[in-house]
């Protein structure tokens, strides 16, 4: 089964990162995943994955129908690509370059398209605002021709702008973002139970604005506008967590969409 390519969302979709074991680390449960999302951003071998871990999950994703997108990512296994690694602008480009590259050549394999390009972790929380990194970073993707998942108005955004790079506005529900809507990730926010993801998911589709870590209700910039919604698979209820969310986003879309 050949996984179609869309240049834009016409809907709201959930995107979760998969992939992500290595060595003795079997990562997320994807298998169990699979079912319930749209697209699967992949491990690299940088924060996680390996050769043989990208093929399989490649093939299944294939199987289930889902779209298949890069996830590189600090080269940082060891603090899972959520510590921050000084990098010049030639090494960011050179590693993200390779990272995409290595995937795309099991995609080509397997018959599948690349869908797009999501950086990792830290990687992804610096580009919100070092500029240096972000540039380096859409350099490399640009040469892929797939649309960047980002965070809308953001140097993810702009910088995407500048080298002609369909942008896809990207949103999280099982992590917080600031009071002044910059997302934190996994360090430095609240835990979120099923229930309450249900709720923000369903919320952010209807009206666009989401609570921030300490509870106050933010424009995250996708309102009145299709979205793609990224949950992580190694939370301990990441089964539940996606469970929710999908459930919010079918009423979303079938309401809106």
């Amino acid at each position: 089964m050949t996984v179609p390519q869309h240049p834009s969302l016409r809907k709201v979709e959930i995107n979760v990162d998969c992939g992500e074991g290595f060595g003795q680390w079997e990562g997320g449960p994807d298998e169990d995943l699979m079912p319930m999302i749209d697209v699967a951003n992949v491990a690299c071998g940088g924060h996680a994955g390996s050769p043989s871990i990208m093929m399989k999950t490649v093939a299944l994703a294939k199987k289930f129908g889902v779209k298949v997108g890069a996830h590189p990512g600090f080269p940082d296994k060891a603090g899972f690509g959520r510590r921050v690694i000084q990098m010049t602008s030639d090494e960011a480009y050179a590693e993200v370059l390779y990272q995409v590259g290595a995937l795309k050549a099991f995609l080509d394999s397997a018959g599948v398209p690349l869908n797009h390009v999501k950086p990792h972790g830290m990687l992804y929380i610096l580009m919100q605002r070092d500029e240096m990194l972000c540039d380096a970073a859409m350099r490399a993707i640009q040469q892929f021709n797939v649309p960047v998942y980002g965070l809308p108005g953001t140097l993810h955004e702009s910088i995407a702008a500048k080298y002609d790079i369909p942008f896809i506005p990207e949103a999280f529900v099982d992590v917080n973002y600031s009071n002044d809507g910059a997302l934190l990730g996994v360090p430095g926010s609240r835990k979120m139970v099923p229930d309450e993801i249900y709720k923000v998911t369903q919320q952010l589709g209807r009206e666009g604005v989401l609570p921030s870590v300490e509870y106050k209700p933010i424009d995250i910039g996708v309102k009145g506008k299709p979205f793609t919604l990224c949950l992580h698979s190694d939370f301990k209820t990441c089964r539940e967590n996606v469970a929710a969310a999908r459930r919010a986003v079918d009423e979303v879309n079938q309401d809106l969409y």
